[in-house]
Parts: C-alpha cells; structure tokens; sequence
C-alpha cells in the first residue's frame, strides 16, 4: 500500500468536474458529509481544476475515526433495570444475533423518527404516563446505567424534544424505550420490523 505525502500527485473522479482529473496531495480540514463535525489537518488528494477535495487515502481513515467520535455527544441517564431489559428485549425481537451495542441504533432511530412528528410532544408525555404506569418504580428496585454517544444531529433531536415535551432526559427516555415496547415488542409492524432488520445488518 503506497504512502502519500504532500505534494505528490494521483488521479480520481472530480463530482464537480464530472471528469478524472489529476490531483495533489494536500492537508486540508474535511467537515464530515452530514455536517456534523470535521476531521482537521488530513492528507487528502485536491483536484487540480476547481480544488475539491476528491480523494482520501487509507493512512488518513484513523485520524477521520478519531475525529468522528470525538464528535459524538453523551446522552446518559439512570433508569429502572426494567427499561434496559426491554431495550434488550427489543433487540432480540429485531436481530438475533445482535448485541447490546443496537440499544444506541435503536434508540437514535427513535429520537430521530419522534423528532420529525408534528405531534411528538403529546406523543412523548402520553408515552411517559404509560410508561410509568407499566412500569411502576419501586422503593429499592434495580436500576441501571445507560450511556451512548450519539452525532451532534441527534443530540439536536434530543433537546428539541426535550423542550417542547417538557420532559428531561430520563422522562424522555423512559417515553422512547415505550415507544419502542408498544412499536417493536406489542404491536410490531412488518415494514418498521424490516426497517430496523436493515439498520441492524448496516450496524453489524
């Protein structure tokens, strides 16, 4: 595998050129596709005719990882064991194969799918009154710990949710983790159960 460095030259398909072109090696700042961070001070080949950024070379994919999930965003809180073992559960209904690693996929689908519902606010503060009267919260019952990282789009999602459903981060998550037992576990729909098998073969 041959190593780059800056200044040497290559070629590749320039989008923007709709032709091959010839490029130089460059160091460069590269904001990631979805726009949610940037990978900074990367060797990428430059395309000689209008300076898009048109290749990227296998030594430079470490340090845009690195960058990538430094761009993740904590969402963390404490629920009832209960919560945790329906996520798993759900996880299981969907993929058999699949780890506690889906809860994150599983839980970003959700906020993501909630986020673009006119009504998510009603949704989310009737889910969470289910939610507890399901799940009733006991003096002394197990609790558990969950943390995911998450693009800084979700994490968007997140609090846009939170504010206008009034609820915090644990409330919101309890009214999720429903949604999913009602959506994955009780009523499960052929085209959302094909949806998430999809997301979790992509996951894998």
């Amino acid at each position: 595998m041959k190593i780059f460095h800056d200044g040497d030259h290559g070629k590749a398909l320039c989008a923007d050129c709709d032709d091959v072109v010839r490029t130089t090696y460059r160091r460069r700042d590269v904001p990631f596709s979805d726009g949610n961070g940037m990978a900074r001070n990367i060797l990428v080949g430059v395309c000689d005719r209008c300076g898009a950024t048109v290749a990227i070379p296998a030594q430079s994919t470490p340090a845009i990882s690195k960058a990538r999930k430094a761009a993740m965003r904590p969402i963390e809180a404490s629920l009832p064991a209960i919560y945790l073992d329906v996520l798993d559960h759900a996880v299981q209904r969907i993929d058999g194969q699949a780890s506690t690693d889906f809860r994150r996929a599983l839980l970003t689908y959700f906020v993501h799918k909630t986020a673009m519902d006119a009504r998510a606010a009603v949704v989310l503060r009737l889910s969470h009154r289910r939610a507890i009267e399901r799940f009733p919260e006991e003096r002394g019952a197990a609790r558990r710990r969950i943390s995911m990282k998450v693009p800084q789009r979700v994490t968007e999602d997140f609090r846009k949710l939170e504010a206008s459903s009034e609820l915090n981060t644990t409330e919101l998550l309890k009214s999720v983790v429903f949604l999913i037992h009602k959506q994955v576990l009780e009523q499960p729909k052929p085209r959302l159960i094909g949806e998430l098998q999809a997301l979790s073969a992509i996951w894998a």
